[in-house]
């Protein structure tokens, strides 16, 4: 159940142009401050922010502070735990003791809308 969450957390925080353009550069980028990704992305440096929170939310971003300048890095090994996730969606060789149904998927969704 806890891999159902995790995978539609991070498909939230991706689902988002602004956000897969931030994934994108970082996957080119060792760290990139959040003041080059406004200037790259040609939003505000609160909207980036924003953005930045969801994804670190997920795991799929890391940041660490100097001075006042905020770096941002890519999580490559959350990364690829999402993506093997969603291998396994469509993995015919993969199998799920008991996919959610019912009060369980309702349970899930209340879970991720908490964490909003």
């Amino acid at each position: 159940m806890d891999d159902w969450r995790e995978l539609k957390t991070m498909m939230k925080a991706l689902a988002d142009v602004a956000r897969i353009a931030i994934i994108y550069h970082l996957a080119r980028t060792a760290e990139s401050t959040v003041t080059d990704l406004a200037t790259l992305l040609s939003i505000s440096q609160p909207l980036v922010s924003w953005h930045l929170r969801r994804l670190k939310r997920a795991g799929l971003v890391k940041t660490r502070r100097a001075g006042r300048q905020v770096y941002c890095s890519l999580n490559y090994q959350r990364f690829q735990r999402c993506l093997q996730h969603l291998d396994h969606l469509i993995d015919p060789s993969f199998h799920i003791e008991s996919l959610p149904a019912g009060t369980a998927l309702i349970d899930l969704e209340a879970d991720v809308a908490v964490e909003k």
